[in-house]
């Protein structure tokens, strides 16, 4: 017993039992702790990572993928609006997908704020989380679900004062879903116009797919004013192969075209390589109704005694029927007296179909006779024009002269443009609203005699 007493006191606690081997309950409790730590670390980062993925918006997808060839398009439309297509999640909208939205009640976490809660079903939204633009753009997917026509005429307002630093919810917005709240997204980024604003709008519609989505999103982007844009419209135009692009983008140049636009077509024109490039600049300047490109347009036709000598000079002369104004007509006009005998067809068609509002008053004054028109040619193709102004004035007018005419040619004219009037049900208003109407009626001229 004493020897194993002395054999205890010569091995202490945490000696060698033996080469290589330690006494295990010295270190079983760091043991312990690092394993514990390092889960636990992982799932700090697993909770943080999913945490994020959530809050961040998902990528759009591309229900339309470019055609081949297209890749010059992609790089100036996204030059253009990169950073609406790279949004901070602090700025996130409701989604529909549970983002943002507080359902039953209230969100995870949300629940001590749920007297900020707006909206219901998919834009619920508690508003309490957003601020800026990505406020606005949740109570215009409010004001557009409860049908509120005034509320969303005032969110309209306020992000198209806000500008560029608007662009980016309204961007998420129109990337998310298809509906009709993203439908007044692409009409708030239309109203802005900015080449942030086009450059998303251009780049969410080259990602959609055909059907009637896009042609109303097409009809947005037709309405794009802003000035500071034309550059990449024509640009875009000009490049893509998506047809629905091509149109939208000519058509909201042809707005907003002036000597500027119209020269930079005419150097495109005439640097041009290929025929569809030559095509599509003769359908830009074809399609402009802007009163700003009046003079260049004028200028660009050529003298009223010269034949056109290119496509261009044809799609100029188009284009003085879309814009309309007193001196458009008189040179239009002036042009079909001065055409040869058989080559007058294409002018006078070309009179029959202007019905801007600014050519009423021209017109009424070339059916009733001037001096710069004959009975056979000016004077017939301004009576047949007057059946795109269905108004008072011009039944007065047609009703006048076929009362007094002795021109065989005027007198059938008159009588067949009142009966095509009279065929599309127009009737005289004899309503408040005519009468209101009644100071700002054009007077009517004398017929010539």
């Amino acid at each position: 017993m004493k020897k194993t007493d002395s054999q205890s006191k010569q091995k202490p606690r945490g000696t060698m039992r033996g080469k290589g081997h330690k006494d295990p309950r010295r270190f079983e409790w760091p043991l312990l702790v690092f394993p514990a730590l390092f889960l636990a670390t992982l799932a700090i980062l697993h909770v943080v990572n999913r945490s994020i993925q959530e809050e961040s918006p998902p990528p759009a997808t591309r229900e339309h993928p470019h055609p081949a060839g297209s890749g010059v398009t992609d790089s100036l439309v996204r030059s253009a609006g990169e950073f609406a297509r790279h949004l901070p999640a602090s700025s996130a909208l409701p989604d529909g997908a549970g983002n943002r939205t507080l359902h039953n009640g209230g969100a995870a976490g949300n629940s001590g704020q749920a007297s900020s809660v707006v909206g219901k079903g998919r834009y619920a939204v508690n508003l309490s989380q957003l601020e800026g633009p990505a406020r606005i753009v949740a109570l215009l997917c409010i004001a557009v679900e409860e049908e509120d026509h005034l509320g969303l005429k005032q969110r309209l307002a306020e992000l198209v004062a806000m500008g560029d630093e608007a662009v980016a919810p309204l961007s998420r917005l129109l990337a998310q879903e298809q509906s009709e709240a993203s439908l007044w997204a692409a009409t708030a980024l239309a109203r802005i116009g900015t080449l942030h604003a086009t450059g998303a709008l251009l780049d969410r519609l080259t990602q959609t797919g055909e059907g009637s989505y896009k042609e109303r999103l097409c009809k947005r982007i037709s309405e794009i004013g802003n000035h500071d844009s034309w550059s990449l419209l024509l640009e875009i135009a000009l490049q893509s192969n998506d047809a629905a692009v091509v149109r939208a983008a000519g058509a909201a140049l042809s707005g907003m075209a002036d000597a500027p636009v119209l020269n930079e077509i005419i150097a495109r024109y005439d640097a041009a390589s290929t025929e569809l490039e030559i095509e599509r600049l003769a359908q830009f300047v074809r399609q402009i109704r802007s009163p700003q490109a009046s003079e260049s347009l004028l200028s660009l036709a050529g003298p009223v005694t010269s034949p056109p000598q290119d496509s261009l000079q044809e799609a100029a002369i188009a284009a003085l029927a879309r814009v309309g104004d007193a001196r458009c007509v008189s040179h239009l006009l002036q042009r079909l007296e001065a055409s040869p005998p058989g080559e007058s067809a294409q002018m006078f068609h070309t009179i029959t179909q202007i019905d801007s509002p600014e050519a009423h008053a021209a017109l009424l004054y070339a059916a009733a006779g001037n001096k710069e028109v004959s009975a056979e040619y000016g004077r017939t193709a301004a009576i047949y024009a007057l059946k795109n102004y269905p108004e008072e004035q011009t039944v007065a007018l047609l009703e006048r002269i076929i009362a007094q005419e002795q021109n065989e040619k005027v007198l059938t004219a008159a009588a067949r443009t009142l009966e095509e009037i009279r065929r599309g049900q127009y009737v005289l208003a004899a309503n408040v609203e005519s009468l209101q109407r009644s100071e700002e009626r054009l007077p009517l001229p004398p017929l010539v005699k």
